[in-house]
């Protein structure tokens, strides 16, 4: 038996520990909500998903601040950084993909709104939620009307993303390891990075979650547009989000596997990986195949593993059983991420039977080890390998907003305020 509040109470010591109180003169607040770990640098994905879990929390955790440092850090022509360093400095500069977080931001904001009914908040934050995205539209789109994308900037760092047969070919947006911000970060580049099919890999491909997250963005800007009576935005947004679903679901949806996929060279990359899952969330799926896209999520040979839901499908020739960070490992993003896609598409009892194996796999590991992880390996709850420890930061989702929002009847966590059910 899971008792929630143990993992809860033990979230909040953790995240409490981890406060960051550096700041930088008038642009970084602090004490300010983390990576998790022991980086002191402020991560746009990393924050977003860490707020969906303190708003449950909030007389006590800094969500608000912490949030409102990345529009302090905006760019006048609207750009954020994914990554920033303890000075306020972008890690990765902004020529390259690298420097493009997963556009979520709108999401966690959303999501504070239909927690909290703060119309307010909402209305001063819009715009540079709006402008954003109008940027990463202008910079980052193609032709094609899809998203590149890199191995940095789409946060799932060493996840194969590139056709079986490539050996490096193509023309790709190279980074210059002298613009790299800090010393760590541009030693860590040359030495891991540099050289290998990851660098290589980015103008050649169309990348599934991408697209799909600004379809998404673009979903959640209209519903802002339409409440805080911005017509014209509205339609912008809306169309938008009607265009880019047609576009992925005719270029990306593959009826033969019943899966979207990442495109390369103009050609569907038939890799199962976890970034497909952003369209259920992004609304784009048509409904006479959310059933056999869903069905993959219990596949042992795709994605139904012991701890759901592996970021990596098992039948992989890449798949690592022992997590190999994004080759297989369940993180709790994109778990949470694959159970708010189930619950806007109607499939709760699915929804539920995940959450309830994720769940325990984050207790076993707390009893075991008194402390949460970066991630977890997908065949049996142990720390992936790779695995920061005392990560509370977003692994703090399985601890908090998932026995909340997904657990019921004798699994639910005691006293939970307000469910919500939708985006």
């Amino acid at each position: 038996m899971i008792d929630f509040a143990r993992l809860e109470q033990a979230a909040l010591r953790i995240a409490r520990e981890k406060l960051s109180d550096a700041a930088c003169g008038d642009v970084i607040r602090a004490p300010r909500l983390g990576t998790g770990g022991h980086y002191d640098g402020i991560f746009l994905w990393d924050t977003a998903f860490t707020c969906m879990w303190a708003k449950y929390h909030l007389a006590e955790l800094p969500v608000f601040t912490s949030l409102d440092n990345l529009y302090r850090l905006q760019n006048e022509d609207g750009f954020i950084f994914k990554e920033y360093s303890p000075e306020g400095q972008p890690e990765f500069p902004r020529y390259h993909p690298a420097s493009f977080a997963p556009p979520i931001l709108s999401w966690a904001e959303w999501d504070l709104y239909e927690f909290t009914g703060d119309q307010s908040r909402l209305a001063r934050v819009y715009p540079h939620l709006r402008d954003f995205h109008r940027y990463c539209r202008a910079a980052f789109r193609m032709a094609d009307g899809l998203y590149l994308g890199n191995h940095l900037g789409c946060g799932m760092d060493n996840l194969p993303r590139w056709p079986r047969d490539f050996a490096g070919e193509g023309e790709f947006i190279q980074l210059d390891p002298e613009h790299v911000h800090t010393p760590a970060s541009r030693q860590w580049y040359c030495d891991r990075i540099r050289g290998s099919l990851a660098e290589k890999w980015n103008q050649q491909g169309r990348f599934i979650d991408m697209s799909a997250q600004m379809a998404l963005d673009a979903r959640l800007l209209a519903r802002m547009a339409e409440l805080l009576g911005h017509e014209e935005d509205r339609r912008e947004f809306q169309n938008e989000h009607a265009e880019l679903g047609r576009t992925i679901n005719q270029r990306c949806w593959s009826d033969k596997h019943a899966f979207y996929f990442d495109l390369g060279f103009g050609q569907q990359v038939e890799r199962f990986h976890i970034g497909a899952y952003w369209c259920l969330l992004a609304g784009i799926v048509p409904e006479e195949n959310v059933e056999t896209f869903c069905r993959h999520l219990v596949d042992p040979a795709k994605f139904g593993r012991p701890v759901p839901v592996p970021s990596l499908a098992a039948d992989d020739p890449d798949y690592a059983p022992d997590g190999g960070y994004w080759r297989g490992s369940s993180w709790a993003p994109t778990t949470y991420m694959v159970l708010k896609g189930l619950q806007q598409v109607n499939r709760m009892d699915l929804a539920e039977k995940l959450a309830l194996s994720y769940v325990q796999a984050v207790y076993d590991l707390l009893l075991e080890t008194d402390t949460f992880w970066e991630n977890i390996a997908p065949e049996r709850a142990a720390p992936g390998n790779w695995s920061a420890p005392d990560f509370c930061g977003w692994s703090g989702l399985g601890a908090v907003s998932i026995p909340r929002e997904f657990l019921r009847g004798e699994h639910s966590a005691s006293n939970t305020p307000k469910r919500i059910d939708h985006v």
